[in-house]
C-alpha cells in the first residue's frame, strides 16, 4: 500500500487544507494582540493549530513505517533543519530590510513560524521518501482508506453554510441550533435529547467564551443581546 495514500495521512491533509483555507479567507482580519484581540486573533490562531495538528497526523505514519536507512538518511537530516529554520528564521529574517512584510510577519509568529516549518518539512519528505526510500508499506502496516460516507459529509456542509449564512442575520444562537441540528442529522444514531444537550452546553460555552470573554461584536440573538 502506498504510504501517502493511507487513512491517517490524508487526514492529516485535510486539516492542512482546512487550516490554508481559514487563513486565505481570514488574511483581511485584524488580529491585534492577546491583550486586545481583533476579529482575526482567534481564527488565525485556530487556523495554525489546524496546520500544525495536521502536520503532525501527516507524518506520524510515514515515521513509523520508515526503515532504519530511510530515518538516518533522511528524517534525521530534515528534522535537524526543520529545528533550526525555526530560531534562525524568529530572529535573522527582521534583521535584513528588503524582506516583504508578510514574510516579516510569519517570523515574527510563533505559531505559523511552527506551521510553516511543518509544511516544509512535509514537503521535503514527500519530495526524498520515493527517492531514498520506499512509497510503499508493508501490507497490513497502514489503515486504507474507506469509501466516502456522503450522508455525513453533506450534512455537516450543509449545517456549516447555514450557520454563515445566518449567523449576522438571526445571531450566533439561531446559528449554533441550525448547525447542531442539520450536521446531527447526518448521524446515523440521531437521539434528540442528545442533540438538545449538545446545542445547550455548545450555545454556552460559546456565548461565555466569544461573548463575555473576548468581548466580540456578535449577536447571540440579533436584535436582542
Amino acid at each position: 500500500m502506498n504510504r501517502f495514500l493511507s487513512k491517517d495521512f490524508l487526514s492529516g491533509v485535510m486539516f492542512i487544507v482546512f487550516g490554508l483555507t481559514a487563513l486565505y479567507f481570514g488574511n483581511h482580519l485584524a488580529l491585534g494582540t492577546p491583550v486586545r484581540m481583533g476579529p482575526g486573533y482567534v481564527p488565525h490562531k485556530l487556523a495554525c493549530i489546524m496546520l500544525i495538528l495536521g502536520g503532525i497526523i501527516s507524518l506520524v505514519p510515514l515515521f513509523g513505517t520508515a526503515t532504519r536507512l530511510e530515518k538516518e538518511a533522511i528524517w534525521i537530516p530534515v528534522g535537524v533543519a526543520v529545528i533550526l529554520f525555526i530560531p534562525a528564521a524568529h530572529y535573522l529574517v527582521p534583521l535584513f530590510d528588503s524582506v516583504p512584510p508578510w514574510l516579516v510577519a510569519v517570523a515574527g509568529d510563533w505559531f505559523q513560524l511552527i506551521a510553516t516549518a511543518g509544511l516544509l518539512a512535509l514537503l521535503l519528505l514527500g519530495a526524498l521518501v520515493p527517492i531514498f526510500g520506499t512509497a510503499r508499506a508493508a501490507p497490513g502496516a497502514l489503515e486504507p482508506v474507506e469509501a466516502p460516507k456522503w450522508k455525513p459529509i453533506t450534512m455537516v456542509t450543509i449545517g456549516i453554510v447555514l450557520f454563515a449564512v445566518l449567523l449576522e442575520r438571526t445571531g450566533m444562537l439561531p446559528a449554533l441550533v441550525a448547525l447542531v441540528l442539520v450536521a446531527s442529522l447526518g448521524s446515523e444514531e440521531f437521539k434528540i435529547v442528545e442533540v438538545i444537550g449538545n446545542m445547550v452546553v455548545l450555545a454556552i460555552l460559546s456565548i461565555i467564551v466569544f461573548k463575555i470573554g473576548l468581548g466580540m461584536n456578535i449577536a447571540v440573538i440579533e436584535g436582542v443581546w
